[in-house]
């Protein structure tokens, strides 16, 4: 059970009251003024840590044109593979398949069965060469696609690195290159390789080009971004503020250590006016009425 907050003696399930039954202080006032003060202060420094986050999010989104340009430009790896670039068709005396090297091709390549059927015809004596070609451009081709997503979500998730991100994306989006050309000749040497195979044939093709094109241009945003910054505004000791939560937090700093407000700012100054002029316009009046009565 609860103790007074007064005196500490220990309450029951019968001690019902407000009033603490040993000594009789109201429990509900007790320390009521401190424990203000101390709820207000948190809320100042809490709430500057939720509008730095806003704001960071929304810099980093639609801070500038630049960063909404980053952003459509993040679309388009994964928009370029829509674009086939040659395919492949197995053809067997119960089962044939045909597919391309792109996103579609990929979704028929796990849920129409042809993964197992590559993997497992790998190990065949008489074209298990071309299938080994055709699973390594498949996984190639996979590779591109990955690096594609991992581009889009960081884009989206931007805000968590204001500085760092653009490097990220930017390696990642080189990678994407490399895993691009990588594929585009493993897929052309794939087709190649199909003459004299009759279980099995592909075509090349250069859809892979725009792909690198895409991630060339993801680069040269987030490289621009990286040398200009992401501008993020913020408020008026908001910084500050944030800055003391996170000590908050920590524990290296105590809430009742710190003044109120805990930031001063033009703001606060004005309401501090505010009130010091009430004050004195209720002093006045009262000075006023005492004369009148006396």
């Amino acid at each position: 059970m609860a103790n007074c907050p007064n005196c500490g003696k220990k309450l029951t399930l019968a001690n019902l009251s407000q009033f603490c039954p040993e000594c009789g202080v109201n429990m509900r006032f007790v320390n009521f003024e401190e424990n203000f003060f101390r709820e207000a202060k948190y809320a100042e420094l809490s709430q500057a840590g939720i509008k730095v986050k806003f704001r960071r999010f929304k810099a980093a989104f639609v801070g500038s044109k630049l960063t909404i340009v980053r952003l459509c430009v993040s679309l388009l790896p994964i928009l370029s593979l829509l674009i086939p670039t040659g395919g492949y068709t197995i053809k067997l005396p119960f089962y044939e398949s045909s597919a391309g090297f792109g996103v579609m091709g990929l979704v028929s390549l796990f849920t129409g069965g042809d993964l197992g059927y590559i993997l497992g015809m790998t190990g065949s004596d008489f074209s298990g060469g071309t299938f080994t070609w055709l699973r390594t451009a498949l996984f190639s081709f996979l590779a591109v696609a990955g690096i594609a997503v991992f581009v889009l979500l960081a884009t989206i998730l931007c805000f968590l690195s204001i500085k760092n991100m653009q490097k990220i994306i930017s390696a990642f989006s080189f990678a994407g290159i490399a895993a691009a050309i990588a594929a585009l000749v493993l897929i052309n040497v794939f087709a190649s390789k199909c003459s004299g195979t009759p279980v099995v044939s592909g075509s090349g093709g250069f859809g892979l080009i725009v792909s690198i094109a895409a991630f060339a241009a993801v680069i040269a945003v987030n490289m621009i971004l990286d040398k200009k910054g992401v501008p993020v505004e913020y408020g008026e000791g908001m910084e500050e503020r944030a800055r003391l939560f996170k000590e908050l937090k920590a524990g290296r700093i105590d809430l009742d250590s710190l003044p109120q407000p805990v930031v001063e700012t033009s703001e606060t100054r004005k309401i501090d006016e505010e009130i010091a002029q009430e004050k004195e316009d209720y002093r006045k009046a009262h000075e006023k009425e005492a004369g009148n009565n006396g």
